[in-house]
């Protein structure tokens, strides 16, 4: 009589079973990071406007002062200068709209400048603002001197000035900035309708980059679940045993 006594069947180790959760682990973060760039490539392709910028709506924005000054640009000085160039952190976009008997004037110039311009000068500053839509929050900075005339001040470092519509677009640089909104002859009591916009050149690299990652992440993940899964091979000696073979007469 033959007869066969097989050892024990291999339970997975643990080493298997971290496998098995780091994949499933790694495929959540692939799919999160799939999702993200399919999102941000959707939103660079259809949420900007012929210009390529994302831009909020037109508002009337008013004040009884000289001036609405927005100082909330501030960009960190910690990061390399090949990061500030070529408009690689993107392009804001400010305009605004004036009238025949009322040109309205837009810049943009480092803070202390702008401080220095409108000190003793009574001017709205915006503090917070939304995009959709566009509303701000402002603080009034009381003050009794008058303005000089914006667009006779050469510190700006871009500016618009007159009737109709009157367009700023300035690459996002270095410094502490501020926005200035006034009429063009510095006089009191300012409205303006008023639009936001930017341009984000890194958007698509962004989408892209996530999808790859995620597809690189998801293969990962695939391979540590398929490897966790698979039973471990026994022992060399206990594969010489697995099998014995007896002989009875």
């Amino acid at each position: 009589m033959i007869s066969s006594v097989t050892g024990p069947r291999s339970s997975r180790s643990g080493g298997h079973i971290a496998a098995i959760v780091t994949g499933v682990v790694v495929l959540a973060i692939a799919t999160a990071a799939l999702l993200g760039g399919g999102v941000v490539i959707a939103a660079d392709t259809t949420q900007r406007d012929s210009d390529g910028y994302y831009a909020s709506g037109v508002e009337t924005l008013t004040t009884p002062t000289h001036a609405l000054v927005s100082n909330g640009l501030d960009v960190g000085t910690a990061g390399p200068d090949w990061l500030f160039g070529q408009a690689r952190l993107g392009t804001v976009r400010i305009t605004a709209s004036g009238t025949a008997s009322r040109p309205i004037f837009v810049g943009i110039a480092r803070k202390p400048l702008v401080d220095r311009y409108l000190r003793g000068v009574g001017h709205d500053e915006i503090t917070d603002f939304e995009v959709d839509p566009l509303s701000v929050t402002t603080v009034r900075r009381p003050g009794s001197a008058a303005a000089a005339a914006p667009a006779a001040e050469t510190f700006w470092a871009r500016s618009a000035s007159g009737s109709g519509r009157q367009t700023v677009t300035w690459p996002v640089q270095k410094g502490a900035w501020a926005v200035v909104i006034m009429n063009a002859d510095g006089s009191r009591g300012v409205s303006s309708g008023v639009s936001l916009g930017a341009k984000l050149g890194f958007m698509r690299t962004l989408g892209i980059g996530l999808l790859i990652v995620g597809v690189i992440l998801a293969a990962g993940g695939a391979v540590a679940i398929v490897m966790g899964m698979r039973r471990p091979r026994p022992p060399a000696s206990a594969t010489g045993a697995a099998t014995q073979l007896t002989t009875t007469t």
